[in-house]
């Protein structure tokens, strides 16, 4: 039997002062950046971020790797050692198809995986929210707008800032057949009207805190500079919610050192990350960070996240269905 299939006992106070602790971690990071930025003025206008922000990022961002080789938790059953080389090569076999996808067809490759992540960190959210909080599930028709918003507002108006433009462009010259100012301007403005409907919505249904987070992560996306502005989130509210989620289903309990002992697993990738970013630096220097190469980093990245979304897929709908 595997952990994810444990049923979680009544919280205590301690357990659900914890949980409260990783939901408010998102907003309270974010607001701090949002903050920040405003001080500094690295915005979401600001073409060159500088060298302490962007080292502030790749920190906050590093925090959130390990979350992602976690997936063995989400399954219904423990692996056998043949298990476990049958979901290693399959789960490698799809990110290196997804992966050589984006590389040779770089329009479609990355429209797609923006909407998949989009759905991911979106669904994500509501079943944390849900999750965490102990709430009734929200209902189908809701969820699917609210995932829409919760998702499109880190991902969608951080890439379509302006900052993010000509940034995005120089890695892969193709995009700029679909990555232009109207179009990008267009985007912005659908996800505006998204998160205000959303916001709208939620604030009708009672739920002040649901509509102070998205309207939080609005701000994040609108304000701060791209890549600090999804390095935040996607350490200290995405990752640490799904981590909570683990530890949670895993031990019945989110506690630090449930969280701790998912981290953990995670860590051997995060050391791959950091030992990447080394030998670049070290070969290559700043020509490691522009062009082809980076281009091709990031295709492998998000090659990887393609069976990670599938196997949280799995995981929320199974967790929906027990609630």
């Amino acid at each position: 039997m595997s952990s994810s299939s444990i049923k979680a006992a009544p919280a205590t106070a301690r357990q659900r002062n914890i949980s409260r602790i990783v939901l408010d971690a998102g907003p309270v990071v974010a607001w701090f950046a949002v903050i920040a930025s405003l001080l500094t003025q690295v915005t979401a206008t600001s073409t060159d971020i500088g060298p302490i922000p962007a080292v502030l990022a790749l920190i906050a961002l590093a925090f959130g790797i390990p979350h992602g080789a976690a997936d063995n938790l989400t399954l219904v059953h423990t692996l056998s050692w043949r298990g476990w080389i049958r979901m290693g090569v399959g789960y490698l076999t799809i990110a290196a198809l997804a992966a050589a996808v984006i590389i040779i067809l770089p329009a479609f490759g990355f429209i797609l995986v923006l909407g998949m992540t989009v759905w991911h960190f979106g669904a994500g959210d509501v079943e944390a929210r849900t999750e965490l909080s102990r709430q009734a599930p929200v209902n189908r028709k809701f969820r699917i707008l609210y995932a829409l918003a919760l998702g499109s507002a880190p991902v969608l108006l951080p890439l379509t800032s302006p900052a993010a433009l000509s940034t995005v462009t120089s890695l892969e010259p193709q995009l700029a057949q679909i990555y232009a100012g109207p179009a990008t301007t267009l985007i912005r403005g659908i996800v505006a009207v998204l998160l205000i409907v959303t916001i709208l919505v939620l604030i009708n249904r009672s739920d002040l805190r649901g509509a102070f987070e998205l309207f939080t992560l609005g701000v994040l996306g609108f304000v701060v500079s791209p890549f600090i502005a999804f390095a935040v989130y996607f350490s200290f509210w995405h990752a640490a919610r799904h981590t909570a989620r683990l530890a949670q289903v895993s031990t019945g309990a989110v506690t630090i050192r449930s969280m701790a002992a998912v981290t953990r697993i995670g860590i051997p990738s995060l050391i791959g990350f950091i030992a990447i970013l080394v030998i670049l630096t070290v070969f290559m220097g700043n020509d490691a960070l522009t062009g082809t190469v980076l281009w091709i980093g990031l295709a492998i990245v998000w090659g990887l996240t393609v069976p990670h979304m599938w196997f949280v897929s799995r995981f929320d709908r199974r967790n929906r269905t027990r609630s």
